[in-house]
């Protein structure tokens, strides 16, 4: 019993130690972390028509991780008809997972896996409360954010590898911070 109750009495202060660590760590740094939900239009290389993503992605100060879905649009009917590559990616649903490092959420380099293999994306939210934030050297606390101060403008642009880099693609659109 005396045990338990000195490993309980440790796991706190090493908690309030780590809360105390982290709260040092990221002072002086104006940028604000939280996941953005945002759904939008995806432009893909190959010639069929836009499509839409659905994409939730948190960020950190240095690192980020998300996961999207997309939805291609249809090849488009042509005289000579749609090549065997655009037959591929027509109408096809692709759902990835991403991680990477970056620079709060204005830039960020990620890799992906999914249904359609490997991936590089690039990717930006701008969002107008955190760029006021880092440029005044500010910090608006969360529980003070409007909804104005929430919306999350997004772009990316994907690269597959190999035989994937069918599904090459950007994606623009519009999200919330949380």
């Amino acid at each position: 019993m005396k045990t338990t109750i000195t490993t309980i009495a440790l796991f706190a202060l090493l908690g309030v130690s780590t809360g105390l660590q982290a709260a040092d760590r990221y002072e002086g740094v104006h940028l604000i972390r939280g996941t953005v939900l945002s759904i939008g239009r995806v432009d893909p290389s190959a010639s069929v028509g836009t499509g839409f993503f659905v994409d939730a992605n948190y960020t950190s100060v240095a690192l980020n991780a998300g996961i999207a879905t997309k939805k291609f649009g249809e090849s488009p009917f042509r005289s000579g008809g749609p090549t065997e590559e655009d037959e591929r990616v027509s109408d096809k649903r692709v759902n990835n997972v991403y991680a990477g490092v970056g620079f709060g959420r204005i830039i960020q380099f990620q890799g992906g896996y999914g249904n359609q293999g490997e991936l590089l994306r690039l990717r930006s939210d701008f969002n107008f409360r955190s760029i006021v934030d880092f440029l005044s050297q500010q910090s608006t606390p969360a529980q003070r954010m409007t909804l104005a101060d929430r919306i999350t403008f997004t772009v990316s642009v994907e690269r597959y590898s190999g035989k994937d880099d069918v599904f090459n693609n950007a994606t623009w659109g519009v999200g919330l911070l949380f």
